[in-house]
């Protein structure tokens, strides 16, 4: 157990594995703060057994985005006597034992090697390709891994401020580390750990006669990837070591590939149409009610 890490764990719809994720985080933390920002009062069932597991439950009256929630918690994370350090989870995440010990001790190790690292992230996960790391000093170095996961010290929320609110969800850990990397604080993973997490949903398709299976998310989230790499590549100078056409292609490779072999293909062009739109136009903060309403529609 680090008694010098409070864990904060965001929620926008939970279930059932809340409460088996707070419950793997009690044993390895000084406290575990969840925080409720679905804005709606289905969440509390999830809530009260999360609760029941050991967490302290702060709540959003309405939905703010992941950001606004992240801060949320850090900020109540550091009034925690002793706490040095926020471990950033999502409620569909989960952790083995000795999860969080080992991303401390590599943060240490880093550091007393005279790397600046200033965040800590797992060595892979679950379903995902590895993450693209070097070697320096016998330490994985990494870029912008995913939010879930990731060891925050409070030195590193000194120097780099809060998450992106303006962002409400996709792109945030993106923004978080390519800011931390000009205040030149460096990503370590922690050898031999791996983050449970699911990055969105399933679908089978057959490509070419073979059966692929093929992660895509809700039509509404194609808001925010559009608009907020539209958003980021225009703040590209306030970053370092960001690869805007790198990631750019990867993004429109993915909205390809779903558009053409997953259902649901109309409404996911119409988010991600209008999010480029609003990208261009400086637009931040919640997909607007209207459109979001049009594209929850069968």
């Amino acid at each position: 157990m680090s008694d010098e890490v409070v864990a904060v764990v965001t929620a926008f719809a939970p279930g059932p594995r809340l409460a088996e994720l707070v419950q793997s985080l009690v044993p390895q933390t000084a406290r575990v703060i969840v925080v409720d920002d679905s804005g709606s009062t289905d969440a509390r069932p999830a809530l009260l057994a999360a609760e029941s597991a050991g967490a302290t439950i702060l709540r959003h009256p309405v939905n703010r985005g992941i950001a606004a929630a992240l801060n949320t918690g850090t900020t109540a994370a550091r009034a925690v006597p002793g706490a040095r350090h926020v471990l950033t989870v999502d409620e569909d995440s989960a952790v083995a034992a000795g999860f969080v010990d080992a991303l401390v001790a590599t943060l240490g190790t880093a550091r007393g090697a005279g790397i600046p690292a200033g965040l800590a992230a797992p060595a892979a996960i679950s379903g995902q390709p590895d993450p693209a790391v070097r070697t320096q000093r016998g330490i994985l170095l990494g870029r912008t891994p995913i939010q879930s996961g990731l060891l925050v010290p409070f030195s590193t929320l000194d120097a780099v401020g809060g998450f992106a609110e303006e962002l409400f969800i996709d792109g945030v850990d993106t923004d978080y580390a390519l800011r931390a990397a000009r205040a030149g604080l460096a990503v370590v993973h922690a050898r031999g750990t791996e983050l449970g997490h699911s990055l969105g949903r399933r679908h089978t398709a057959t490509i070419a006669g073979r059966s692929v299976e093929l992660t895509h998310s809700a039509p509404f989230r194609y808001y925010y990837l559009s608009r907020n790499r539209v958003l980021l590549n225009r703040r590209r100078g306030l970053y370092r070591g960001y690869r805007p056409v790198r990631e750019t292609v990867a993004d429109l490779r993915h909205l390809v590939i779903v558009t053409l072999f997953v259902p649901g293909r109309g409404a996911r062009l119409r988010a991600a149409a209008a999010g480029l739109r609003d990208g261009w136009a400086g637009r931040t903060g919640r997909i607007p009610d209207t459109l979001e309403a049009r594209l929850s529609r069968p």
